[in-house]
Formats: structure tokens, C-alpha cells, sequence
């Protein structure tokens, strides 16, 4: 790549794709983003900076500036030999797929000792968890992150890759020995206008002859090499379980793996994690961990936070769940009516600026697979609640059994003081995340915090 020779050659002592961090001896990559063309800042940054390299797609009449065809393609092969190629020194395992990822990665870093991960809940190094704005980060920040794994002498990193780091090449130059999908269904239309897009955007991902595993129960998963490894509930899976048990306790199952048989048992719960479990096992038996070893991890393992996490007084459940899509409420919703003692207590929302079409699709879900349910919001950004919350109810015909409270506080307190002995309220849309986007502000939020407090528990 002529852009990797040139930064090579320039020997420079930093890279960066903010303006405001950039130095002396640098190389800044104007990029431009959804709000703010980089390009911009350009002709001051040249005239403040006697050494610096640009690497930008557009023109710049100085010799200081090198046009490329693809600025975030360029910036993650030059971060990754800045940072001394740490993804070969790695065993970088890559998730995609609309639901599951996030899950998978926990019970991965479970059975895997000297592991780390990376994706939507941020990621981990020695015990200690750090924040990111992006699923998958940027392409510097992800090489940047490798090294720091590779200093704390990491031998794996579970990586969570989302589809938008594939539409924008922020995985660039990272070597990955092994690829998982876990499935695919509607999420970020607002962006890729079309399933046909969004799935291509996934599937980008197993464009090369990696080694795979792969869930060939989803239709998606179906035309990915069928060389891979296999997981699912199929015959034709290599990991599939030949018998399985689901339970407000969580999921027992035999699990066959390869000729050999795993005995699971996980306080997880529903299918759906069963899945993710599978693919785990199958990660696990690609890199010839003993099933014992396996089989204990996966015991011990509460999974992501946020992630069906429970809470239980007084003979009520409440459940808090990531799911902010209708196939993921779904999925959660499913899981919880086939353990069900009494009733299904739904709260939810849904996000402005983003996918109208789902909206109503997730009342549609909730209505079907919950006894009552309370509207409220999720982060409404620019939009205003009341309308986010009209596009929801436009698919919900028993609106005696609906409650709308645009106070999302309000509404869990609303959902608790309803319930009753053996229901289960299920709060859904945030899960792990401890802030809420209002219009002109972000406050502390979180779900599972408000359940506290209301309930009194430490």
C-alpha cells in the first residue's frame, strides 16, 4: 500500500484522526464522519504544524498531504504497524451477527484463561473494564487497545464486530484466526435502508477463507462456507444439543461436540443463550479446550451485564435485557413466557434518530408475548418521546393492557408496583447502559440501579 510506504518513510511519532490531538511529527487522517468532514480543518492544521503528514481523500495542494481513495482503510494497516502488528500476537477471535455477540464474548473470556474482549459493553484488561463510543472502535484505537493487551501478555481477544466497523473499515489490518456468526435480523435500517444491505454488510466478513464457526440454523448462516465449523439445533450441526432443558433456574443440556458429549448446565436462560453457548463450545473445541474445562467455565459464567440479568423479591422477577430490536425482544420475551409462573410485565422503548420501521414492529412483539405492557422511552435524542412512543403503538390493538409513561423511571416504578407474586417485569432496551440521550443533554440512567432503589437491595 503506497499510503503505508509514504507514513513509513515520514517516521512519525504519533497518528490520530482528531484535529485537537494532533502534534509536531505526526500523521492526522482526515476522515470524514456523519457530522464532521475532517477535511476542514486541513489548511489550519498545515499552517500551525511545520512536520506533519495528511492522509485525506481530497486534493491538497502541499507535499505535506497524501491523497488516498480510502482514509480508514490506510489508518488501520498504518496503526497496526505503528503499533508493532499487535493483532498477530494475539489470538483475535471476531463476532458478528445482530444478537448474541456481546453474550458470547462473556462465556468466551469464561473458559479462557489470559483472555480479554472488546465490544459493546467496552473492554476488558486484567480485570479492569473501560469505556467505548463504538461497538468496534476506531481502526487506531482497536490496534492502540491490541498493543495494551499484548503488554499484559493477553493470548486471546474476543472481539464484538458490528456492522458499521464493516461499512467503515475499522477493522482494518486486523488479523483474525478465527470468525463466529451468531445470526442475523432487522437492525440499523436507518443507515443501510434495506435487510439486503444490512446482511451483505455482515457477511462482508466471511468474505475470506478464514476458519469459521458458524450458526447454520439462521437462513443468513446458510451461505457462509459450508467448511466451517457448525453449530445449531439442527442434525446437520458438528455442535448441536441432543437434549435440552429450559427453566427460570436456566439451561441444562447435553451437548454434542465432535463424537465427544458435554454435560451443561448454566444459570442462563432460553434458547437464544443456548445458542450462544453453542458457538462458544464451538470457539472453545476449535482451540482443543478440554470439555471439562468448558463445562465448568460455562457453570460459573453469569454472562454480559445487562444481559437477562435478574433480580427477585418478594416471589417477583425482574429481568433486565440489552433487547432493542423486535427480533431481540423476541427472543428475550420467548424465552421468559415458556418459565413463566404468572404473568409478563413488558417495559420498553425504543431509540430516536434511529429505524422508524422497527418501532411498531417491537409493540407488535411485546403485545404478543406480554400479559400487560408499559411504553416509555429509551433515548430519544433529538425526537420527541411522545412521538417514538406513537410509532410503537400503532401495531398494539389491546390498548387496555398498555400503559404509557414517557418517564422511564417512572414506568419501572409503575411496572413494580403492579406486579405480583410469580410475574416477571421485563425491562428491555438499555440493559448495561448507566446513561439516558435526552435532546439537549445525557443524564445518569440506569435500569438496573432503578430497580434497586426501588426495591431497597444492596
Amino acid at each position: 500500500m503506497e499510503c503505508l510506504e509514504r507514513i513509513k518513510d515520514f517516521k512519525p511519532v504519533g497518528l490520530s484522526y482528531d484535529s485537537r490531538k494532533i502534534k509536531e511529527d505526526f500523521v492526522f487522517f482526515a476522515i470524514k464522519g456523519a457530522h464532521v468532514n475532517a477535511n476542514r480543518f486541513v489548511p489550519g492544521i498545515l499552517s500551525r504544524f511545520k512536520r506533519i503528514l495528511i492522509v485525506s481523500e481530497e486534493n491538497f495542494d502541499d507535499d505535506r498531504c497524501v491523497k488516498v481513495s480510502n482514509v480508514r482503510k490506510c489508518m488501520g494497516f498504518a496503526a497496526d504497524w505503528f503499533y508493532g502488528k499487535p493483532s498477530s500476537k494475539l489470538k483475535v477471535v471476531g463476532i458478528t451477527g445482530t444478537n448474541g455477540k456481546t453474550t458470547t464474548t462473556y462465556l468466551l473470556k469464561s473458559i479462557f484463561e489470559k483472555s480479554e474482549l472488546l465490544g459493546t459493553t467496552g473492554w476488558t484488561l486484567g480485570g479492569k473494564r473501560f469505556e467505548l463510543k463504538n461497538t468496534t472502535p476506531e481502526s487506531l484505537d482497536l490496534h492502540r487497545i491490541f498493543r495494551e493487551m499484548v503488554k499484559a501478555k493477553a493470548e486471546y481477544c474476543f472481539v464484538e464486530v458490528s456492522s458499521h466497523s464493516l461499512s467503515f473499515n475499522r477493522i482494518a489490518g486486523v488479523r483474525f484466526v478465527l470468525k463466529v456468526f451468531t445470526n442475523i435480523s432487522q437492525d440499523h435500517l436507518d443507515f443501510y435502508g434495506t435487510m439486503e444491505n444490512y446482511a451483505k454488510a455482515k457477511l462482508s466478513f466471511f468474505s475470506e477463507n478464514n476458519p469459521k464457526v458458524i450458526n447454520i440454523d439462521d437462513e443468513y448462516g446458510k451461505q457462509i462456507s459450508k467448511s466451517a465449523i457448525k453449530y445449531g439445533f439442527s442434525k446437520e450441526a458438528d455442535v448441536r444439543p441432543v437434549n435440552f432443558d429450559f427453566s427460570l433456574d436456566g439451561i441444562r443440556m447435553d451437548v454434542k461436540a465432535f463424537g465427544g458429549i458435554l454435560h451443561i448446565e448454566s444459570p442462563l436462560i432460553g434458547k437464544y443463550n443456548a445458542y450462544n453457548m453453542l458457538a462458544a463450545i464451538g470457539v472453545a473445541k476449535f482451540f482443543g479446550v478440554e470439555s471439562a474445562k468448558i463445562e465448568s467455565a460455562i457453570r460459573k459464567s453469569r454472562g454480559a451485564p445487562g444481559r437477562l440479568e435478574f433480580f427477585k423479591k418478594d416471589g417477583i422477577y425482574v429481568v433486565v435485557d440489552y433487547a432493542h430490536t423486535d427480533d431481540a425482544m423476541k427472543n428475550v420475551l420467548s424465552a421468559l413466557n415458556g418459565i413463566k409462573r404468572n404473568r409478563i410485565i413488558t417495559v420498553f422503548g425504543a431509540g430516536g434518530d434511529r429505524d422508524r420501521t422497527k418501532r411498531p414492529k417491537m409493540g407488535s412483539v411485546a403485545e404478543k408475548l406480554s400479559d400487560i405492557v408499559v411504553v416509555t422511552s429509551d433515548n430519544p435524542r433529538s425526537e420527541k418521546p411522545l412521538r417514538i412512543i406513537d410509532d410503537i403503538l400503532k401495531s398494539i390493538k389491546r390498548k387496555s393492557d398498555v400503559f404509557v409513561i414517557p418517564n422511564r423511571f417512572e414506568a419501572i416504578k409503575k411496572a413494580l408496583e403492579i406486579a405480583e407474586n410469580g410475574d416477571i417485569v421485563a425491562i428491555l432496551g438499555k440493559g448495561h447502559e448507566d446513561y439516558q440521550i435526552l435532546k439537549d443533554r445525557t443524564i445518569h440512567f440506569d435500569d438496573r440501579e432503578v430497580v434497586k432503589e426501588l426495591w431497597n437491595l444492596d
